[in-house]
């Protein structure tokens, strides 16, 4: 292996950070929630929350761009997912509204960066959806 060996530091994409920081927020939410949902939607929202920084770090950690490209799109899966359980969060009254809005947007900007980070791995490789 090369001296000059640069490793790729995750911690440094704001997409991940953001979705670190979502993840916190989240995790403080479901605390209020009843505990007869401990083992439904609080598992499921934090399990899905929590796969968004972790693929972009296993695919931030990848040899291949077209990895990267997967878990990064894996990440927006997990995104959606959380959308989801959010409105189900909101219908049964877990979240209020103003919490719903809040949390809603912040996972619609992580998309968006999603979307921008994918896009930008492309056009760094031959990469082609053909």
């Amino acid at each position: 292996m090369s001296g000059n060996l640069i490793i790729k530091d995750f911690r440094t994409l704001k997409v991940w950070q953001k979705a670190n920081s979502l993840e916190q927020e989240i995790g403080k939410s479901v605390k209020n929630f009843p505990s007869y949902e401990q083992y439904r939607l609080v598992d499921q929202l934090i399990r899905a929350v929590r796969a968004i920084p972790a693929n972009i770090a296993e695919g931030n950690t990848q040899l291949f761009i077209r990895k990267e490209i997967n878990y990064a799109s894996i990440a927006l899966g997990s995104a959606g997912e959380v959308r989801s359980h959010l409105i189900t969060a909101l219908q049964n009254n877990y979240i209020s509204q103003e919490q719903y809005d809040n949390l809603d947007k912040k996972v619609v900007e992580i998309i968006k960066m999603l979307y921008g980070y994918i896009n930008r791995l492309k056009s760094h490789s031959d990469y082609s959806l053909d």
